[in-house]
């Protein structure tokens, strides 16, 4: 019995050496590790050596944030070591306040407390400590400004072409900005891509003065004068050169007899034969004139003559006075204008600035009135402007849309249509006289529709097509690259 007593106390003694012992070698530990509950950079090192928290900092912190960070310039991607401005995480000090705080903010606990209490916890949180070299970082993002901003740039026309130098945008990087989102971003393991902070400012927009010189250049080479209305009808912006000068009507001037003639169904829509004829006045290059004057017979109510009289009041209550058609256009084998005017039929011409263009003395426009007239159409198929407030209920905004529709299908592409790009879209009217060729139309281009209008006279008998043709395409094709600028219909 005493044995078995003695040996109880034996083995007790032994289990309580050996917890003992233990403990002692856990709480030795303890007193040189790190408090639990103390974080560093957001890094749990509770429990660990100095050297084992050092290494697991420069593991979870150091290394990912020595990644280098990606920068863009709007889409240019720009790498930026950290280590290259000076930035480095300071481990070694984040070790070292975490012993001062396990070691100064409570007293040690002894052996015994160790063993009844267990490790004691300190909640505690370091800050991410790092060095920054400033002056580094400003000099490196200086370096990407100085290769990636440029300088505003207007638009500019290229000397010798019928084209433009695009405007260029200003761009300037913000530096304080972009710094700033740089230092949130380096110490940060999840944020290495960056947007720098860059500042644009868009050129002006160019007028259509920019464009006057191109074209007064090229017309200057024309032996005769030269009329040009061009606009940009949603800015109600145009630009003129001669453009109040009268010039034979010609066809042209159909383009009333078009807008008359959807009047004249005071906002029904024409029948049938009607818009037959009209679609024959723009697409029928032998009997147009027939087909124009039997819609002048049409809203005359049976007298061409008196249609012609309509739809000249027509255009003075539109403001378009220096427009008239005084007789029905001449049909084959009828008298001439001329032959007509010694029959006293004419009316005075109204050349505004005394330029004298022998124009026909029956039927007369100037550009001004041809381009104005458009764009009213133009603008009433939006719903709004002068047809619209000066005949209401007489004409719909679809009925403006059909009559650039109507004169979409002129099929003749060699005036302005030649200086544009294949299937751009098209509606004009041209017209020929033995000394004067013209041209009307509105273009619809990818970088905005425009009105463009071009009379042409010279003092000669016959105006040939190798002397006209050039000026009309040239003349088209620097307007086109003007509301076209980033898209250039080159020759």
């Amino acid at each position: 019995m005493g044995k078995r007593i003695v040996t109880f106390f034996v083995v007790l003694l032994l289990i309580v050496g050996g917890f003992l012992a233990f403990e002692f070698t856990r709480y030795r530990a303890y007193l040189g590790s790190i408090r639990p509950g103390i974080t560093a950079g957001g890094v749990d090192l509770g429990g660990m050596s100095p050297d084992t928290a050092l290494r697991t900092l420069e593991e979870m912190v150091v290394a990912p944030l020595s990644k280098p960070l990606h920068l863009r310039y709007e889409e240019e991607a720009i790498v930026l070591i950290p280590a290259d401005v000076g930035f480095q995480v300071q481990g070694e000090k984040m070790v070292e306040e975490a012993l001062r705080l396990t070691h100064d903010q409570q007293p040690m606990p002894g052996f015994l407390g160790f063993i009844l209490h267990g490790p004691r916890r300190l909640e505690a949180e370091i800050p991410l400590q790092t060095d920054l070299d400033a002056n580094a970082l400003r000099s490196f993002l200086m370096g990407v400004a100085e290769r990636k901003d440029q300088p505003l740039r207007e638009v500019q026309p290229i000397t010798g072409t019928l084209s433009f130098y695009p405007g260029q945008a200003e761009k300037r990087l913000n530096l304080d900005l972009s710094i700033a989102c740089i230092e949130e971003a380096l110490p940060s393991i999840d944020s290495r891509d960056i947007d720098l902070v860059v500042e644009t400012k868009e050129p002006p927009k160019p007028g259509l003065d920019l464009l006057r010189g191109m074209v007064e250049d090229r017309i200057q080479e024309f032996e005769g004068i030269v009329g040009v209305y061009i606009s940009n009808p949603g800015a109600q912006e145009s630009m003129e050169i001669n453009s109040q000068t009268s010039f034979s009507g010609m066809s042209v001037v159909k383009i009333a007899i078009l807008l008359e003639t959807y009047l004249h169904f005071a906002g029904e829509e024409p029948d049938l034969e009607t818009k037959g004829w009209m679609d024959k006045v723009v697409t029928d290059p032998v009997g147009s004139n027939y087909w124009a004057n039997l819609l002048l017979s049409l809203v005359g109510e049976g007298s061409a003559t008196e249609g012609a009289r309509r739809t000249t009041e027509r255009m003075r209550a539109l403001g378009l006075n220096q427009t008239f058609i005084l007789q029905p256009y001449r049909i084959e084998g009828e008298e001439s204008s001329s032959e007509r005017a010694r029959r006293g039929l004419a009316s005075p011409s109204l050349n505004l600035w005394g330029q004298y263009t022998n124009p026909d003395p029956i039927i007369q426009t100037s550009p001004q009135d041809m381009g104005r007239l458009l764009e009213m159409i133009y603008r009433c198929s939006y719903g709004g402007g002068v047809i619209l407030n000066t005949f209401p209920d007489m004409i719909t905004p679809q009925g403006c849309q059909e009559i650039q529709d109507i004169l979409a299908q002129n099929p003749v592409q060699s005036m302005i249509g030649a200086g544009i790009p294949e299937g751009t879209r098209l509606a004009h009217k041209h017209g020929f006289a033995d000394d004067t060729h013209a041209d009307a139309g509105i273009v619809y281009s990818p970088g905005g529709d425009y009105i463009i209008v071009q009379f042409q006279y010279a003092p000669i008998e016959w105006l040939v097509w190798a002397l006209s043709r050039p000026v009309f395409e040239d003349v088209s094709r620097a307007t086109y690259n003007f509301f076209n600028l980033d898209q250039p219909f080159l020759p």
